[in-house]
This record gives C-alpha cells, structure tokens and sequence, in this order.
C-alpha cells in the first residue's frame, strides 16, 4: 500500500466517524474537532498503524477522545456553577447588579455586539463578517459599547476597584 492510499482511507475513515459521532448527538464541529485531534495523533505520534487496522484504531481512538472532552467540558460546567454559588453567597444579594439589565439599556446593535463577543466567544473577525462591516468599525463599536457599559456599571456604584 503506497502513501496515497493510506491517506485516502485516513480521510474517508476520518468522514466517516464525523459522521457516526453526529449521528450519536455531538455537535458537527466537536465531531470534527475530535477526529482532527485523531489524525494529529497518528501524525504527531509518528503512527503507522496497519491499513486492516487503522479504521478500528481511529474509531477507538476518536470516541475516547470525544468522551473525554464532554467530561472534561462538564467537569468545567459544574466548577463554573459552584463558583458562581460562592460568589453570589460572598456578596450581599442587594449589591448584585444584574448585568443583563444593564446590557438592555444599550441600543440593540451594541447589546448584539457585546453579547456575541463576551458571551458566545466569536471573533471580531466573525463579527465583521455577520454584521457585514469592516474589522476596524467592529473593533470602535466594541471598544463605545464597553465605554457605555462602563458607565453604567459606575452608575450602579461599581467602580475599577469594586469589581
């Protein structure tokens, strides 16, 4: 078996478990994420695992990874929870300002803006390309709409020292 062949069935193989991990009920792109992880490993590992083989391993392989990214991901979830708990048990519950509601008082457009930013993790770059403006207007816009917020914040009693 020549090179190309090897490749050609890592890539089919590497479709095929995106696939099944989908059919399973991950999302398409941790599927991905996971069988990427896989093909980085024979590559890193300087693998060569027998083409009678290799889909068995890759399998196995990918599911054990993708199993201990979800635990590690509610590992996270659970730590994030209980250290809210704390924090909320640490202040006093007439101090706490909800954010959200200071979110609201921003214009729509901004509110958008920080939401997807801060909240959903998306790139400026994606941003730019959802909100159909330039990198740099993204980047100004970001920068008012905290400046806003900021203000907000300071009119709740919150100041760089308190938060």
């Amino acid at each position: 078996m020549n090179i190309r062949d090897y490749e050609q069935d890592v890539t089919r193989y590497a479709i095929e478990i995106t696939k099944y991990l989908v059919s399973r009920g991950s999302r398409l792109q941790d599927a991905e994420d996971t069988v990427q992880d896989t093909i980085l490993k024979i590559l890193t590992l300087d693998l060569f695992i027998e083409p009678d083989k290799l889909r068995a391993w890759m399998y196995r392989v990918s599911i054990r990874t993708y199993i201990n990214k979800y635990h590690r991901a509610q590992h996270y979830q659970l730590i994030i929870e209980q250290l809210g708990r704390e924090l909320t048990d640490f202040a006093p519950p007439d101090s706490l300002t909800d954010l959200s509601k200071l979110l609201a008082q921003l214009p729509a457009y901004e509110n958008q803006l920080l939401t997807a930013y801060y909240y959903e993790n998306r790139s400026t770059k994606q941003l730019a390309a959802d909100f159909h403006y330039s990198l740099s207007k993204i980047k100004i816009d970001l920068y008012r709409a905290r400046k806003k917020l900021k203000k907000y914040l300071e009119k709740e009693g919150y100041d760089e020292w308190k938060i």
